[in-house]
């Protein structure tokens, strides 16, 4: 497993504890969404982690060495074969952002962990599709802000059908507001152009209230409709006279 997939897998599980009716919360609990950043120099991962970077997307860069000893989970962008893969895996490289023209080699690989740059408007059926891949990942853009319903939905659609963890490219101001409601859509992870600014927005993801439980996890019971205020007929009542 990628490290970028083990820091998805402990994200969505870092809730506050239920004791009753009562979350307590407890100090140092992870984030319920990571923060990274694309960079073009691989040089300046390490940075990007020490400024709490999660996870670092290295584009254009035909270097890469010297990865071993980052903490954040670091992926390249590119077209890659096994022979590359395997190399890549030895300097450090987390994971692999492919597009939809990449070779497939990646898919039948372990080495390193696969990321997809997916096109939201891409009909049902692919999506699903892409679900079966066992991707730890789909990078999508944002959708355009302030979030209406409407594109919150298509958020919420790329989710449901993938059943992929999404990252996603957002503004360095975005508020609080908009980020719960896209890490509730199935949004794990948020993507800034610019390194500096994670601090701010990691403080700003810290401050997130827990995630409630989803409708369909609720077990209070439901009556079946046919037992709802009818009226149960004897034979007699269908009697002629």
């Amino acid at each position: 497993m990628s490290k970028l997939s083990k820091k998805i897998n402990q994200a969505a599980s870092g809730e506050a504890k239920q004791f009753g009716f009562t979350a307590i919360a407890t100090r140092g609990r992870p984030a319920t969404i990571l923060c990274g950043t694309r960079l073009s120099d691989a040089g300046k991962a390490a940075e990007a982690a020490a400024q709490g970077a999660d996870f670092v997307i290295l584009e254009g860069t035909a270097k890469v060495k010297g990865l071993e000893e980052v903490d954040a989970s670091v992926g390249v962008t590119g077209d890659f074969d096994a022979a590359a893969l395997d190399e890549l895996s030895k300097v450090g490289v987390d994971f692999v952002v492919l597009t939809a023209s990449s070779r497939a080699e990646p898919l039948a690989e372990e080495t390193v962990g696969r990321v997809l740059v997916l096109d939201p408007d891409l009909e049902d059926t692919p999506l699903r599709l892409i679900g079966e891949l066992g991707l730890d990942a789909l990078v999508v853009r944002a959708p355009q802000l302030p979030l209406t319903v409407e594109r919150l939905l298509a958020v919420r659609r790329v989710s449901a059908f993938t059943r992929t963890a999404l990252l996603m490219d957002v503004p360095p101001d975005i508020d609080a507001a908009s980020l719960r409601l896209l890490r509730d859509s199935g949004v794990a992870g948020l993507v800034l152009g610019d390194a500096g600014k994670l601090g701010a927005l990691k403080e700003r993801v810290a401050a997130l209230p827990v995630r409630g439980k989803r409708k369909e996890e609720h077990t209070d019971a439901l009556l079946p409709a046919t037992g709802a205020g009818g009226h149960e007929h004897d034979d007699d009542d269908w009697d002629e006279d």
